[in-house]
């Protein structure tokens, strides 16, 4: 695994200029560092930048040109939204309305602010600056990227680690780079523990936290803001099919907030034969005629996905677009630069699967779509972890050497003991016996740290370059909602399945369910010895 200087990437980008849009893609900085040339590495004139000012104290506001930023000021604040959001329980769709209304919340307090916010679902890092500083935080699950941190007391908001690692000359930590190098890690995704980015001056912001970055100190605390109460089960079947309701309205509506949010662009519906992908399908019902629908196939495994979701869309009439994604392109002559751009993006943390680089690349040049309604985050309506272990029970509290044996295979004793102290840290920063007690922290390990760490690295520095996306599920009182179906429901499914009868019956109808066939009990049973042996190790 190499790491690219910012010195040795502008020489590979003077070389092959057609890659530099793609570098930091879609990507943010705000800071109150001072001007930086956006003509220059690493921006080369595809970044705008804009200035705010409240008060004494002047930020600036850098931007990639396909991204997004809005802003409102009012009397006290200057709220911002970097890439875009939609509220479904309001019927709001364009960004400035839903900063104004932000901004009449935050009136009333922090506290109505944060449950404001909580409506809304999209790809975002939204906040406010004030004459004292800067207040923001990422999306529900963190599916918009955001890293923070300070330098000789400035603030680095960012959608990219190594964008402020090339502007202030950082360098991955000791502990990284052995990590990154480690035998096992590419297994289970690159992703790194805790809230690490790949430098120390960073952070990944967590989400259903706040970063309070103060100008007169020029430091940054975190403050939990969710969950608000306790989350509790429901206790009868009829609670239970008035929750389903529920979640049918709220996606009902949540379609019809992206159709309405993009009219004049193609939103595709990526769709496969899995329960995720169903349930946005049918809550799609009602206004198909507004949404295209595609898979595609880039390696053999994919080839049963698209076949089951071309004869779903077929039973229901749906025009489906299969795209296959060739071996052999004259686009991949240069595949070796791609690579090592993406990997930029990611922080340097792992090598890219050739594979995901060819579909990145080909799309890039090909788009399927302008924007990809994507089925992520619902998974966090199943006990996850309960059907990945094939385990009935877990500790009823975490404990660090868990967390880490959870994240990845580690086996030397230097980077278990090493790991352990980065989870003891984490946890204490962001976690407290109050906030299990309202919500189980296996919930919290999957939706703050394996969904933002894990995922989110892969759809900010990766999978967006080639078109934008929006996530329907990506929405806290939508998870909050699911996540009161008693776990045994969850763990079967029936959620998703109970939804999709409910809102599009005729996709029940056709029986057709596609399962992860990596999920084995053969598997479940040596990931979970892994679990049981390696969480007892503590050097």
């Amino acid at each position: 695994m190499a790491y690219y200087s910012a010195d040795e990437m502008k020489k590979i980008l003077d070389q092959n200029p057609q890659f530099r849009e793609k570098l930091y893609c879609r990507g943010f900085l705000l800071t109150n560092d001072g001007k930086y040339d956006t003509e220059g590495y690493p921006f080369y004139g595809n970044w705008k930048v804009q200035s705010v000012k409240e008060g004494n104290n002047e930020y600036d506001i850098y931007i990639h040109k396909d991204a997004n930023v809005y802003t409102y000021s009012d009397e006290k604040h200057t709220l911002f939204l970097f890439g875009h959001a939609y509220n479904p329980f309001r019927m709001k769709t364009d960004e400035e309305e839903i900063l104004i209304e932000l901004s009449e919340a935050l009136k009333n307090g922090i506290k109505s602010f944060w449950e404001a916010e909580s409506e809304l679902t999209g790809v975002f890092c939204v906040g406010y600056i004030t004459e004292k500083g800067v207040v923001y935080s990422t999306d529900c699950a963190g599916m918009q990227l955001v890293y923070h941190g300070t330098a000789d007391g400035k603030l680095f908001l960012t959608s990219h680690s190594k964008l402020a690692a090339d502007l202030k000359g950082f360098h991955q930590s000791p502990y990284v780079q052995k990590l990154v190098r480690s035998r096992f890690w590419h297994y289970w995704g690159t992703w790194l523990p805790g809230d690490l980015s790949p430098f120390p001056e960073l952070r990944r912001m967590q989400p259903n936290c706040a970063g309070v970055y103060a100008e007169s100190s020029g430091e940054i605390n975190v403050k939990r803001y969710y969950p608000f109460h306790e989350v509790e089960e429901t206790k009868t079947e009829e609670e239970y099919q008035e929750t389903i309701k529920e979640l049918g309205r709220i996606m009902g509506n949540t379609m019809k907030c992206i159709a309405d949010k993009w009219p004049d662009k193609k939103v595709s519906v990526s769709v496969t034969g899995g329960r995720d992908s169903m349930t946005a399908l049918s809550c799609a019902n009602g206004i198909y005629d507004r949404f295209s629908y595609f898979s595609y196939i880039s390696n053999i495994d994919e080839s049963v996905d698209a076949e089951a979701a071309e004869k779903i869309c077929s039973y229901l009439g749906l025009r489906h677009e299969l795209y296959r994604i060739p071996d052999e392109w004259e686009g991949y002559e240069h595949l070796d630069v791609f690579k090592k751009v993406m990997e930029c993006n990611a922080g340097c943390i792992g090598e890219n699967n050739t594979n995901d680089l060819k579909k990145r690349l080909y799309f890039s040049q090909n788009p399927p779509c302008d924007i990809e309604v994507k089925s992520w985050v619902n998974e966090m309506g199943r006990g996850w972890y309960y059907n990945k272990y094939n385990k009935k029970k877990f500790p009823k509290y975490p404990f660090p050497s868990y967390w880490r044996a959870m994240h990845k295979v580690y086996v030397s004793p230097w980077l278990i003991k090493e790991t352990d102290q980065v989870f003891a840290d984490y946890l204490k920063r962001y976690y407290s016996k109050k906030t299990f007690d309202q919500l189980s922290w296996l919930e919290l390990y999957f939706w703050e740290f394996a969904w933002s760490g894990g995922e989110g690295v892969f759809l900010t520095s990766e999978h967006r370059v080639s078109y934008d996306i929006t996530i329907p599920f990506n929405n806290r009182k939508y998870l909050e909602r699911m996540l009161t179906v008693p776990l045994e429901k969850r763990k079967t499914d029936a959620i998703p399945k109970d939804l999709i009868t409910y809102m599009e019956p005729r996709i029940a109808e056709t029986g057709i369910v596609i399962k992860d066939i990596s999920h084995t009990s053969f598997r479940a049973f040596i990931v979970r010895m892994y679990l049981e042996i390696f969480s007892k190790i503590k050097l």
